[in-house]
């Protein structure tokens, strides 16, 4: 019993995070001034609510009326709302972020930056975070914080 109401729990609330997405989408996209309105808009995306309910997700959400008397979040409540998105995205997608990034760019024959790109990333897989490639350049991307000597001397050139 305690694991079922669990689980409603868990159900209740991703409806109302799913709600809660639907209703910002829905007054960044159009003009809506009453509470029922927000109601019919939403239940044509086929969620069922009441006024009450978006009365008080409204309220929870922070999102007022604005001087032209339409539901619109300011600019505060909708970067929270996008930094709350990109939160749960980078943790349910198991997502990793380097703050110490190398940029570095090579200029190839055309035709060789593909071959380049592959040898970096099989060299240096534990450095390289991504390489992006051109008919005849690869851009990469390093994690600074990993960076070898090794890895290093192959943007220096050879020794001569």
């Amino acid at each position: 019993m305690e694991t079922n109401i669990h689980s409603n729990n868990n159900e209740r609330l991703s409806e109302k995070k799913k709600r809660h997405q639907a209703i910002h989408l829905l007054l960044g996209e159009m003009d809506l001034r009453t509470h029922e309105d927000i109601v019919l808009e939403l239940q044509n995306q086929g969620i069922k609510t009441s006024q009450s309910t978006v009365h008080r997700d409204l309220e929870h959400l922070g999102i007022k009326k604005n001087n032209d008397g339409y539901f619109k979040p300011s600019h505060d409540v909708q970067k929270k709302f996008h930094l709350d998105i990109l939160y749960d995205l980078l943790i349910s997608s198991d997502s990793s972020t380097s703050s110490n990034v190398q940029t570095y760019f090579i200029k190839t024959e055309k035709g060789k930056a593909q071959q380049i790109a592959f040898h970096l990333e099989q060299a240096f897989n534990d450095i390289v975070l991504k390489t992006i490639i051109d008919l005849d350049s690869v851009l990469v991307f390093a994690d600074g914080d990993e960076a070898t000597d090794e890895f290093l001397e192959v943007f220096e050139g050879e020794d001569e």
